[in-house]
């Protein structure tokens, strides 16, 4: 075994280190990506384990040599276009398991995942890793690269639950043997409740305000922290000054040196290809996958008997095996039971509130109503149709009066919540304003159903899709309503033509300030499981959580529970096909912009 970890000719760390902290900082190629393999290289050649979190996809250049061409380190990728063995969003735990329990030095590619998908990767791994090493210490490190996706300044509630489970590894992990490296090319935005922990800043070249600003402040209790700071643009391609107030001088050494990393013995795998330069294929190095298979395999079934869901999979089965093998008649009532109990208290579930009609109005007087209201909207279609001809015309002279100028504009009312809710009213009800672009086109009144699409768009100033916008305003349940109102708003000017769907300043001024932000997260989600009720809820629910796979109608009734209701199930499926929640037929997935809201993914 080394005595350290050379990682330039001036400097070796001890191999303390995989059990310390790091920050590695740089912008684009500077040498950033280099200067992390050759830290694992030294620790894979010390015998000191490793996990590389890799959201880029080119940590498999470990695998192969400089040239390509021959063997690097032989360990394993989980994920990725190049995994050994693939990854899935709900499998961190496991990996976390089988990491530890073979003290497994591996790459965790999750650079195909999106973000939602990341994240509920990574909190359960982290959480399980900590939680691990807590009860066992033992020395492991943690390549974090592109930390700010996974510790970012700005946390989101989706966010949240991430940012604490790194933290606590950064923070407290070094007392059970837990190191880590938080790797990025943008030091201003990772948190800074998390970088302010780090042992050893390793700083190349860096040539933003903000970025040198974060790293003089992590630096300001050293004299020549303003000097230091200062000389990061002019720094050559893996040159960095490495400063660590307490790390390194316990060991013997300088607390801060300016070194030049060597260039790692392994195939560089996230080089920036050059102009008519082809890119070269590069071997990998075998490894032996059948032992570890095995393992995956012991530790998901150990999984699955602790997961209510495989649980509750698994009763099924058990009911149909036992309903198939001619049971006794005790056996057979017990079964019958069981699912006459589940059925009552499903359909419970499901049933709406029982509503009772009282007439008031005799037929005869509902038809009279009916025709009257008939009669009304015809009066104010041809009133809308006056008004917006007398608009589009010349101007009076001033002794002439305007028809416009004699309908008075009703007074602007808050407008509702409504991403969770559909209107009862029709287009022109519950006016709330009166507008116009500038007079060039007829005046329009504001509904509803206007605010709503409106009140959407005034939250996105990049504009959203048609798909997204019905989604968002809660229309996607009333197609043509939406549609015409979306036309309405364009000829009034307050939408702008062609897509993406963005409102005008007229249409944002339309609204005067006067609207409430939309649900978002989870809060979005419960509120259209919320507004559905019954089998759909549950069905939307299981999807959502699946996403962005997908399941079989058989996947969803085993999942659910609802195996033995192949009716509702249909029609279930069918509403949520058809209200746009979901899209497939033999495998379905939840609608895009529903999950992504949902679970925080990327927009």
């Amino acid at each position: 075994m080394p005595d350290g970890l050379r990682i330039a000719d001036n400097l070796v760390f001890p191999l303390d280190a995989v059990t310390q902290t790091f920050a590695l900082l740089a912008v684009r190629r500077a040498g950033k990506s280099n200067a992390a393999a050759v830290m694992a290289e030294a620790m894979f050649a010390a015998g000191l384990p490793f996990v590389a979190i890799d959201p880029k996809g080119d940590w498999w250049g470990l695998r192969s040599s400089a040239d390509g061409t021959g063997d690097g380190l032989p360990i394993p990728i989980f994920g990725g276009l190049r995994g050994d063995m693939p990854l899935t969003p709900e499998s961190g735990k496991l990996i976390a398991d089988l990491i530890v329990e073979q003290n497994l030095t591996c790459i965790l590619d999750v650079s195909r995942f999106s973000k939602a998908a990341r994240v509920r990767f990574l909190t359960p791994f982290a959480e399980r890793l900590y939680e691990l090493h807590q009860a066992e210490p033992q020395p492991r490190h943690l390549f974090m690269e592109e930390a700010d996706r996974v510790v970012p300044q700005k946390v989101t509630q989706d966010m949240a639950p991430c940012v604490g489970a790194f933290s606590d590894i950064v923070r407290l992990g070094g007392s059970f043997g837990l190191g880590a490296t938080l790797i990025s090319q943008r030091s201003a935005v990772i948190n800074k409740d998390v970088l302010t922990q780090v042992e050893t800043m390793i700083a190349l070249r860096t040539t933003s305000p903000q970025d040198r600003k974060v790293i003089r402040d992590w630096m300001e209790h050293h004299a020549l922290a303003a000097e230091i700071v200062d000389s990061l643009p002019g720094l050559l391609s893996g040159e960095a000054w490495v400063s660590s107030s307490f790390f390194l001088a316990e060991h013997g050494q300088e607390p801060l040196q300016r070194v030049r990393f060597r260039r790692r013995s392994t195939f560089d795998s996230g080089a920036t290809p050059k102009v008519g330069q082809q890119r070269k294929a590069a071997s990998l190095a075998d490894i032996n996958l059948g032992a570890l298979q095995e393992r995956m395999t012991a530790i998901t079934e150990k999984a699955a008997q602790d997961d209510p869901v495989a649980l509750r999979q698994k009763i099924t089965q058990l009911e149909r095996r036992l309903r198939a093998a001619a049971p006794t008649a005790d056996e057979d009532r017990l079964v019958a039971e069981n699912r006459d109990l589940r059925r009552d208290l499903d359909a419970a579930l499901a049933r709406p509130p029982e509503r009772v009609e009282v007439p008031v109005l005799q037929p005869g007087d509902m038809a009279a109503l009916e025709q009257g209201i008939t009669g009304i909207r015809d009066v104010a279609a041809t009133l809308e149709l006056a008004l917006s001809r007398a608009a589009s015309a010349p101007k009076p002279a001033p002794s002439q009066p305007a028809i416009a100028a004699a309908v008075p504009a009703s007074k602007p009312r808050q407008a509702p919540s409504v991403a969770a809710s559909v209107p009862a009213e029709g287009i022109g009800s519950e006016s709330t304003a009166t507008v116009s672009d500038s007079g060039e086109r007829g005046p329009l009144v504001l509904g509803k159903p206007h605010r709503a699409l409106l009140t959407v768009l005034a939250q996105f100033p990049d504009g959203r899709t048609y798909s997204q916008l019905a989604m968002l305003s809660g229309y996607s349940t009333r197609p043509a309503m939406m549609k015409k109102a979306l036309g309405q708003l364009r000829t009034a000017g307050l939408v702008e033509p062609g897509r993406p769907l963005k409102a005008t300043g007229s249409g944002i001024e339309a609204l005067d300030g006067e609207y409430e932000e939309l649900p978002a997260g989870p809060e979005l989600l419960d509120a259209w499981i919320e507004r559905l009720g019954g089998a759909e809820g549950v069905f939307l629910k299981a999807l959502i959580d699946a996403w962005p796979g997908s399941l079989t109608k058989d996947q969803i009734a085993e999942i659910t529970g609802y195996s033995d209701r192949p009716a509702m199930l249909k029609k279930a499926l069918g509403r949520l096909r058809t209200l746009e929640l979901i899209e497939g037929h033999d495998e379905m997935r939840a609608d895009e912009t529903l999950a992504e809201q949902a679970v925080g993914a990327d927009a």
